[in-house]
């Protein structure tokens, strides 16, 4: 799988031949490089990418890094590209032009891209969709260190957008932290914390909107969870889906050990909150484990499976007042028609018949997509009024 090295240009002038200070980079394994005035280079040395891809704006100091890498012979581009850096005219042509120099270089592909200032919003999509269009296939490492302050956040971004967006693996996130030279050595910092966090995040979103609890095992492996138990809840979320709400409560039962003690890295920091998605669980009672359950994904507004959720719930605490297994088909359903004839002989109140009847009819319309009447149809038409009609229904029913 290839790697490309996305890093940012800036407008360095510390030294006019130059453009930064140099100085000797320490990465976190302990290397250093020589002094060097373009960390880009130094880490393109160290991280040995398969490409790297250099965005600058049209003042970025792309005459001083092609004249550090040229050769007797090119003068001709590379003095007409500084002329043209220094009135802040570059065009991509020209850094066309000039990228064979580099390439040949560095050893290995190079694709100078100019970018906007991202002075406004328009700008700074602009860059976004650059980096997106411009980067292959394969993993992906960022650098943030030069560039304006802002094209910082906007590469931190870039990075989140490409796996999102082009389903890239961003490796890790880099930056010479040259404010913090102590005796002409510039530390390093994988921003490794920031990328599990951002990480982390985008995991609760999906699970809030979907509920696949599996979405956090890769990220509680990373973090030193066992697999065997990290794994529970990528099971638990296969059995959740298909309705099987106490195999999956099973599940999650198992996995919920290993929150009694503090996580390690960015899982410690979202803990709590997963603790607090996984609650549902702690009642032994399936059926209010399935109100819980009918609750949560009404919320979400998965409708069919707060339907079925919320219709089980009432089954098994109907099957449990008649003392049977709602485990056992026939049983199950005897006792469903035991309650239904006493509905037909008035046996009950008319609000309770009112909303066994909605959601059962809720729960039959949104299984099949054929409502049996004109009020159901009305209600797939209308999310509101649907979320409406089911809440009450579920209120009444199951408290």
């Amino acid at each position: 799988m290839s790697h490309t090295l996305v890093t940012i240009l800036g407008k360095g002038r510390e030294d006019r031949s130059t453009g930064y200070r140099k100085t000797i980079y320490r990465f976190p394994d302990g290397t250093k490089t020589e002094p060097t005035a373009f960390f880009g280079l130094a880490l393109t040395r160290h991280l040995a990418p398969d490409a790297i891809v250099i965005l600058g704006t049209k003042s970025s100091q792309w005459g001083v890094l092609v004249e550090h890498l040229a050769t007797e012979g090119e003068e001709d581009a590379r003095l007409e590209l500084m002329e043209a850096e220094a009135a802040a005219a570059v065009k991509q042509t020209l850094l066309d032009r000039v990228t064979p120099i580099m390439a040949r270089a560095v050893g290995r592909s190079v694709m100078p891209k100019l970018i906007p200032f991202g002075q406004d919003a328009d700008e700074q999509y602009d860059i976004l969709s650059v980096v997106a269009d411009i980067v292959p296939n394969g993993t992906v490492s960022v650098d943030v260190t030069h560039g304006f302050r802002h094209l910082g956040i906007i590469g931190f971004l870039s990075a989140f957008m490409l796996e999102r967006v082009r389903n890239l693996t961003v490796r890790d996130l880099w930056y010479g932290a040259l404010d913090m030279t102590r005796d002409g050595i510039t530390p390093v910092l994988r921003l490794d914390g920031l990328t599990r966090v951002r990480r982390w995040l985008n995991a609760l979103d999906r699970f809030d909107a979907t509920g696949d609890y599996g979405v956090f095992a890769p990220l509680l492996k990373e973090d030193g969870v066992p697999a065997d138990k990290a794994d529970c809840l990528t099971a638990a979320a296969f059995h959740e889906r298909t309705l099987n709400a106490r195999d999956a409560a099973r599940k999650i039962g198992t996995f919920l050990p290993v929150l009694a003690e503090r996580l390690a890295g960015a899982s410690g920091l979202f803990q709590r909150r997963l603790a607090e998605r996984l609650g549902w669980v702690k009642p032994s009672d399936l059926a209010e484990q399935q109100r819980k359950l009918a609750y949560q994904y009404l919320n979400r507004r998965d409708f069919i499976r707060a339907a079925m959720f919320g219709w089980e719930a009432w089954v098994v605490r109907i099957c449990m007042k008649h003392e049977v297994s709602p485990s056992d088909f026939e049983q199950r359903q005897a006792t469903v028609r035991i309650f239904e004839e006493e509905l037909r002989k008035d046996m009950h109140s008319a609000w309770l018949a009112s909303a066994h009847g909605t959601l059962k009819n809720i729960r039959n319309a949104l299984a099949h997509g054929t409502p049996s009447n004109s009020l159901y149809r009305g209600m797939l038409k209308d999310p509101d009024r649907l979320y409406r009609e089911l809440e009450a229904a579920l209120k009444r029913l199951l408290g």
